[in-house]
């Protein structure tokens, strides 16, 4: 379904952004430690206007003016931005292809970032752990080559980032061994490009 900016169907962004000849190879969201950690200060804040609005009603205070304006701060300054925790959990996702990495980045009704990454522009994977690794989630960052401005991407709690990682390199090393294939040799003609099976897709998390 969509809302303005927001697709609820990732399918239909992962359709959008597969070409001809292109294959999925894995897609992954994020732990749900990623929504319990972000709504922790919406929660807090929530308990604290409830407080707020009981010493009222204890002291007598205008139920009305007290109970409007704690009631309104809390609608637009922090449910909202529960619900925003709430779409960056549900809808956004990494997906792996034979071709490129598609990074998607929707933080509300209103706002969507989607950033296709060639695997060409890859220098390098790394992960880092997370809360000790306990929870089996970590960081996982992308090195730009220096074309780029040699920047860095990062995505923290990624369910088991280490495995992503490994998929994610040998994806790469795949792509970068079918590129001499695609030019013409000193011999003239176009050498056959060889054989490959298709990639079995993943879905972590």
């Amino acid at each position: 379904m969509r809302i303005f900016a927001l697709e609820t169907d990732i399918e239909k962004i992962k359709a959008r952004f597969l070409h001809a000849g292109e294959s999925e190879v894995l897609t992954t969201r994020f732990h749900l430690l990623s929504l319990l950690f972000a709504v922790i200060p919406e929660f807090i804040a929530t308990v604290v206007l409830t407080a707020i609005f009981i010493v009222g009603y204890i002291y007598e205070w205008p139920m009305a003016w007290v109970g409007g304006v704690t009631f309104g701060f809390w609608f637009l300054f922090i449910f909202s931005r529960m619900i925003k925790s709430l779409i960056d959990w549900m809808f956004d996702f990494i997906m792996i292809t034979t071709d490129k990495v598609l990074m998607v980045d929707q933080t509300s009704i209103f706002k969507r970032e989607i950033k296709p990454i060639h695997l060409e522009n890859i220098g390098g994977v790394s992960t880092e752990t997370q809360f000790w690794d306990i929870f089996r989630f970590g960081s996982l960052r992308l090195h730009l080559k220096e074309g780029l401005g040699g920047q860095d991407l990062t995505k923290k709690y990624v369910p088991y980032a280490g495995r992503v990682a490994g998929i994610l390199s040998d994806v790469v090393t795949a792509y970068q061994r079918r590129q001499p294939s695609q030019q013409k040799p000193a011999t003239g003609g176009f050498a056959p490009a060889p054989k490959t099976a298709q990639p079995k897709v993943v879905t972590v998390g």
